[in-house]
């Protein structure tokens, strides 16, 4: 579901980026969804901004790294771990910075 959270599949990108989030609505359809990597405070040189909004998951503070937002098969998604829904607005106003710039 959108905003939900998982274990990023990626072992390569695991230890920068250890979770993932589903920005995809639920009404898309295809094989494909569009994530975006969640990167620790402590670990993501890039800090704040309207394109990395922070987010509370599991009571540790994360960027949500949208310039690295991407294409992820489906079934690579798992079992959710959690859901970042209250961070919805942040989401949505960083989203629509990244495309529109307002």
């Amino acid at each position: 579901m959108q905003h939900d959270v998982f274990v990023n599949p990626s072992q390569r990108f695991r230890a920068g980026f250890p979770l993932v989030v589903e920005l995809q609505a639920n009404a898309a359809e295809g094989r494909d969804s569009m994530v975006a990597p969640m990167a620790p405070l402590t670990t993501y040189p890039g800090g704040p901004g309207r394109l990395s909004p922070i987010v509370q998951h599991g009571g540790q503070a994360y960027y949500l790294v949208m310039p690295l937002m991407g294409l992820l098969p489906r079934n690579r998604l798992t079992e959710p771990v959690g859901t970042i829904r209250a961070f919805r607005d942040d989401i949505v106003r960083a989203i629509d910075w990244l495309f529109t710039g307002f």
